[in-house]
């Protein structure tokens, strides 16, 4: 059977809820504001309609999370404003990309001031900034950790102009938060991929705009480009624009350059009917290598975050979220991994001295297409296997019907999976409702390692679960079983003299 979506663990004195579940950035947004909210000023008077719609909400943690925060009355104004803020969003980036526009138009311009035009200064000046800007970003990115992408300048700017215009904009009760969790957004993988694509697409807008004007500028007037230097020899030159010159030649854009066309570019010794020629490669080398890399990137970056922003995770070990948990959910539906705060261990049960019967064998969650399994020397009384809420209420039922107890309850489990304290209390109630010894039987040992599993500490952890319970615990592999583990069990199952 599957095992339920929600998982949580104890540690260091206090219960930690890991959820798999994702949600989209909208319900994401607004279970956040309202997480934000209720650490601030706490929660409201209208929790417990909220809560008992969000139970049903299904099994996950999250969902329940996402469910009651929807169901709460401020969720409407949270929306509204989350709704003001993406409008505000668009805004700040229609504004970014027409400065990249302006920008790119200026240098394109700048460039060409005068009828006589250094190739080598204009490629030099529309290139340079975009590309510096391109390297830095790089090597954010390899810096930046694998899921995370590096946001630049103009990404920044949308991002501090919202905190700064949000709350001013929004009239909701939950304003403030609504940007927190919205400034929190954007410092999630996807957000910051989102953050990434607009980065790109100013510069793809830069490149764009310096292409249109210099094809504008070119169409109408004439201009002489030729390439000068003082302390370059003519070869290095050569060597130079023959490089630059390599991958538009390869994509088809211009032809592959000779020597001598290029020396007779020289200032004050080119021809006039290369004119064209040099313009045409200089708009090459922008496209290339200003507008082309940055429209791939904006493309990648885009997809990853629309992806992303519609499989958002919920960290549910903020404090919020863990004084949520219990409410929300019940003990069949969260696994505890680890151990729990200290307590004293439960009485150990005995075989009772009127027992009649074999013991009563329970599987739970068994990694086993061949159980119930057989052992040397060993006969049980199969009740069933407890993977369900409805599994679970049927043995309950089945136990509290014997007359008489029965020498033991044996508990079939995985040791692949981690001890969790709901099926803990399981197991003591059903040992309470049998009134007989409980014994765990820990199988599947064996497979752990393939799995790079410590099997020490996974025993350690049933063991540590079996003292919390008054339960006894049998280290049996099923597959190869131990002598001494099976005369272990059989001396278990003896009642007390």
């Amino acid at each position: 059977m599957p095992r339920p979506i929600i998982e949580g663990r104890f540690h260091a004195g206090r219960a930690q809820f890991v959820s798999k579940a994702r949600l989209s950035a909208a319900d994401w947004l607004l279970t956040e504001t309202v997480r934000l909210h209720e650490e601030r000023h706490g929660r409201g008077g209208d929790d417990d309609t909220a809560n008992a719609l969000a139970r049903n909400a299904g099994p996950n943690l999250t969902l329940r999370l996402a469910r009651r925060a929807a169901a709460l009355p401020a969720a409407a104004s949270v929306r509204a404003d989350l709704a003001r803020l993406r409008r505000l969003a668009l805004r700040l980036g229609g504004l970014v990309l027409v400065l990249a526009a302006l920008a790119g138009g200026l240098a394109a311009m700048a460039s060409t001031a005068e009828r006589e035009i250094g190739f080598l200064l204009a490629a030099a000046s529309l290139l340079a900034l975009p590309t510096l800007m391109l390297l830095i970003w790089l090597l954010l990115m390899l810096l930046s950790r694998p899921s995370r992408a590096a946001a630049s300048l103009s990404g920044t700017v949308v991002a501090m102009g919202i905190s700064r215009l949000g709350p001013r904009l929004l009239d909701g009760p939950l304003a403030a938060e609504t940007v927190a969790a919205s400034g929190g957004l954007l410092g999630t993988a996807p957000g910051r991929w989102a953050l990434s694509a607009m980065a790109h697409l100013f510069w793809v807008v830069y490149s764009l705009a310096a292409l249109v004007v210099l094809v504008l500028l070119f169409s109408v007037a004439q201009y002489d480009l030729s390439w000068g230097t003082t302390l370059l020899s003519d070869e290095s030159v050569v060597g130079l624009i023959s490089a630059l010159a390599w991958l538009p030649a390869n994509l088809g854009l211009i032809d592959p350059p000779r020597a001598d066309w290029i020396l007779a570019g020289r200032e004050g010794h080119q021809p006039g009917s290369t004119r064209a020629e040099w313009a045409s490669f200089l708009l090459a080398l922008v496209l290339v290598y200003g507008l082309l890399p940055r429209l791939f990137l904006a493309v990648l970056s885009a997809l990853l975050a629309f992806f992303g922003l519609r499989r958002l995770h919920l960290d549910t070990r903020q404090p919020g979220y863990l004084r949520l948990a219990g409410v929300l959910s019940d003990s069949a539906e969260v696994d505890v991994h680890g151990q729990a705060p200290a307590a004293p261990p439960a009485r150990r049960r005995r075989v009772p001295r009127d027992a009649d019967g074999p013991p009563l064998l329970v599987g739970m969650e068994l990694e086993r297409s061949d159980w119930p399994v057989k052992l040397p020397g060993q006969s049980w009384q199969v009740l069933g296997q407890a993977d369900t809420r409805a599994q679970r209420r049927q043995l309950l039922a089945a136990a509290e019907g014997f007359l008489r107890p029965p020498p033991a309850l044996i508990a079939h489990c995985s040791a692949l999976r981690t001890p969790d304290e709901g099926t803990g209390r399981f197991l003591g109630r059903l040992a309470d409702a049998a009134e007989t010894l409980l014994v765990i039987w820990l199988d599947q040992t064996g497979r752990l390692e393939a799995r790079d599993i410590d099997p020490r500490q996974r025993i350690a952890d049933w063991r540590s679960l079996a003292d919390r319970i008054g339960a006894a615990l049998v280290v049996l592999d099923a597959d190869q079983p131990a002598p001494g583990a099976l005369a272990e069990l059989t001396a278990l199952l003896e009642p007390d003299q």
